[in-house]
């Protein structure tokens, strides 16, 4: 018996930002089962949160999360 999922997590990585339905999502940090993350909508300095990794997944999945350009990310690159 074969088990499929009907739609794959996303993987996170560092400096993704992610757009949902509420806000903006960027991630700041992945470890082994915990994430720093950002959730927010236009605030300029928005406090950085602590969860887990499964838990930030969910919730991207939930909102309809889909991952855009990092602007802020690209600059600092360049």
């Amino acid at each position: 018996m074969k088990l499929t999922k009907s739609s794959a997590l996303p993987s996170l990585e560092k400096g993704q930002l992610w757009q949902t339905e509420k806000g903006h999502v960027e991630i700041m940090e992945v470890g082994k089962t915990l994430t720093h993350y950002r959730l927010f909508q236009n605030q300029k300095r928005v406090p950085t949160s602590l969860g887990r990794i499964q838990m930030v997944q969910d919730y991207l999945k939930k909102n309809g999360g889909r991952l855009v350009k990092n602007e802020r990310l690209a600059k600092a690159k360049a």
